[in-house]
């Protein structure tokens, strides 16, 4: 069974170093967002990428959602210190979103995946979600030993990730390494 993040680590989620080797405004430049669409921030954890979601959709929503209440109310605190208002927070459960059917133009699936207790469910879940037209970007863990991270063994090798993707009924169009950029 995959370990969850424990909540009362959640600071580290939202570390100076995170922010520093995690930059935002690039992972926003390679994603196909625009700043009127609705998107789920799936596995929201305490905001770090729903604030900055939540900035760039100034025309738009960004619906944070997560399975663990302390999360959410880390991500709502976030929010409210930059006084948007343009968020939604929504408990939801590993293989139900309380989001409507074709509701979001795209998802945002960021270190959570391999957290999953069923990958398959979450990305089917997520695919019901997103508009035919919509997109997904999924962040994840390299297969490989680092200082920081999930388990190696809960880590997903990247074909099965384009596996997993295409099985739920997305396409994959592209890839990326965030960290060799």
């Amino acid at each position: 069974m995959p370990v969850k993040f424990d909540p009362k680590n959640k600071d580290v989620l939202l570390s100076a170093e995170r922010r520093r080797t995690l930059d935002m405004y690039r992972l926003l430049s390679l994603i196909p967002i625009v700043p009127h669409q609705s998107v789920a921030d799936i596995g929201c954890g305490p905001g770090f990428f729903t604030v900055p979601l939540a900035k760039y959709l100034w025309g738009g929503k960004v619906y944070a959602v997560d399975v663990q209440q302390e999360m959410l109310d880390a991500a709502k605190k976030a929010v409210e210190s930059e006084r948007l208002s343009n968020v939604e927070f929504s408990k939801s459960t590993e293989r139900r979103l309380p989001l409507e059917k074709e509701s979001v133009d795209g998802a945002l699936l960021a270190f959570v995946l391999q957290e999953a207790d069923s990958r398959t469910s979450l990305l089917k879940e997520t695919r019901r979600s997103v508009r035919s037209s919509g997109w997904l970007a999924v962040l994840e863990w390299h297969r490989k030993e680092s200082d920081s991270g999930p388990p190696l063994e809960q880590r997903i090798e990247e074909d099965e990730m384009a596996e997993l993707v295409t099985d739920a009924g997305f396409r994959v169009v592209s890839k990326r390494d965030l960290n060799e950029m």
